[in-house]
């Protein structure tokens, strides 16, 4: 039976094992040593409720009508979602999966809102074992995968369809490996599909001049903060849970999030303006101790990810059903939405080739990366 790892484990037997196993962090590990294939967002959320459903029915059985037999599991799952967002519905929903289809033999214990701590805390949490899965944005260029950068220069996607393209490439699997290595954690799912991103800000912004010196809460990620200062903000950042707190005593002007965001967090009380940058797309992904992941059996392990998978088309379906629903209440409590138009849009991608060139030139990552990304874009 999986023990759960103590804290205390130290950074450098970690370091040593994930440089031994490393050849398991490449694709999914599956019973037949095959990659689980990009799986298609084609599915509704009424598809994922019927799923659900099914799973509610009880435990799975083999292809002999026996039940399988899921041993005994006991897991702890960390976010920084609040509890109302629908990363959190999400994260419940894989929750219900996994408890319902091993007919509770597997349990999951869910903490969101940063019960467990910061970002930055629960990826380390996570590497050492003290927690053993974590839901989050992507944050591999943060720790150590230099070259996942390419693809997280902020302002290229001009839809979550291009976003997707990229995100379930193989080169986005070569930085998942690489992630891995360093970090001993597998991103066991990364097809949850957020919403674009925009600023709730206190100040109107129009056109790209506008955010001359906005001194905008951006998250703690170098490349992001770098796009951010090429087209003239202040980025300053901020840990997600304290980003409220600084719009409400100035210390920023605007926090960057999702849309959907904007209403959960309860973002727009404090600000004028919801401003739609229609540029930016991402993900969020499911973390997964990498130890935890090897020493656990085949059905536990493909049951966490076919649950996290299914979670992830869930969360998708759930981003897409509640923005109008949620800029509407917004727009009521008195926030005046502004859309930037085409133009000014054209505007905030302008200056990524440049940034791509520069780190290129300083032998950052392979040159002609970005053209790859452009080519997978089709452009």
């Amino acid at each position: 039976m999986y023990k759960k790892r103590i804290l205390s484990l130290s950074l450098a037997i970690i370091a040593a094992a994930s440089a031994v196993l490393f050849s398991g962090c490449s694709g999914n590990q599956a019973s037949n040593g095959t990659q689980a294939p990009a799986q298609a967002q084609t599915e509704t959320k009424a598809d994922t409720d019927a799923d659900q459903g099914d799973a509610a029915a009880g435990p799975d059985s083999d292809s002999s009508g026996g039940e399988i037999d899921y041993g005994s599991l006991e897991l702890t799952m960390g976010s920084t979602g609040a509890a109302d967002d629908i990363s959190t519905q999400a994260m419940t929903y894989m929750k219900d999966y996994i408890e319902e289809k091993s007919g509770g033999a597997i349990k999951v214990n869910t903490f969101p809102s940063s019960q467990l701590g910061a970002t930055v805390d629960q990826l380390e949490m996570t590497g050492q074992g003290s927690i053993d899965l974590f839901l989050e944005a992507n944050y591999m260029t943060s720790n150590g995968v230099n070259e996942a950068k390419v693809g997280s220069l902020t302002f290229t996607y001009g839809s979550k369809e291009d976003y997707r393209k990229v995100n379930e490439s193989e080169l986005t699997q070569q930085w998942k490996d690489k992630f891995c290595e360093l970090n001993n954690i597998k991103i066991i799912a990364n097809n949850w599909y957020r919403n674009g991103t925009a600023l709730v800000s206190n100040r109107e912004i129009h056109t790209v001049e506008d955010m001359k010196g906005l001194k905008v809460r951006i998250p703690p990620v170098d490349i992001t903060m770098e796009c951010f200062s090429e087209l003239g903000m202040n980025p300053t950042p901020i840990a997600y849970n304290e980003s409220l707190l600084a719009l409400q005593q100035g210390i920023v002007d605007a926090i960057w999030c999702t849309e959907d965001a904007a209403y959960t967090m309860g973002f727009y009380e404090v600000a004028k303006y919801l401003i739609e940058l229609n540029s930016y797309f991402d993900a969020m992904y499911v973390y997964m101790n990498y130890d935890l992941y090897q020493d656990i059996t085949d059905v536990q392990r493909e049951l966490i990810e076919e649950a996290a998978l299914k979670a992830g088309e869930y969360y998708s379906g759930l981003a897409d059903d509640i923005l109008a629903e949620n800029v509407a209440k917004m727009q009521e409590a008195g926030i005046q939405v502004i859309s930037l138009p085409p133009e000014e849009v054209d505007k905030l991608k302008a200056p990524m080739k440049e940034i791509a060139d520069r780190h290129e030139a300083a032998g950052e990552w392979p040159v002609g990366t970005y053209d790859e990304i452009l080519t997978i874009l089709g452009e």
